[in-house]
């Protein structure tokens, strides 16, 4: 009987622990939010992909420096175009974005531009 106890209790928590588990990533669970704010949430996405090259220091227009720049950029249309396009056809030239910082740029978005 103890045998089947341990046998049953180690299948069980081998379950629980399988499906308890999911494939995000830290930075994607840091992400998580259902009000992003451009300081918060939108700034450092810009910071870490974009204005390595957006920037006045590097010259290349649109600038993604300030929040006035990333919403203008987004309300004219051209930077969700670009964040969105297949790898290898927009932006960042280094490869597309994690599809969860799209995501959360797109919620920003709908929810208005918080600052």
């Amino acid at each position: 009987m103890k045998k089947i106890s341990t046998i049953l209790f180690g299948s069980l928590f081998a379950t629980i622990t399988l499906v308890s588990c999911e494939s995000k990533t830290y930075d994607e669970v840091t992400l998580e939010t259902d009000n992003p704010t451009y300081l918060a949430n939108i700034k450092p996405i810009m910071t870490t992909n974009c204005t390595n090259c957006h920037s006045a220091e590097s010259g290349q227009e649109p600038y993604l420096e300030t929040y006035d720049q990333v919403k203008e950029s987004i309300i004219n249309g051209t930077l969700i175009q670009e964040i969105e396009a297949p790898t290898g056809q927009g932006m960042p030239e280094s490869g597309r974005m994690q599809q969860s910082r799209i995501d959360l740029i797109n919620l920003w978005v709908a929810n208005g531009f918080p600052n």
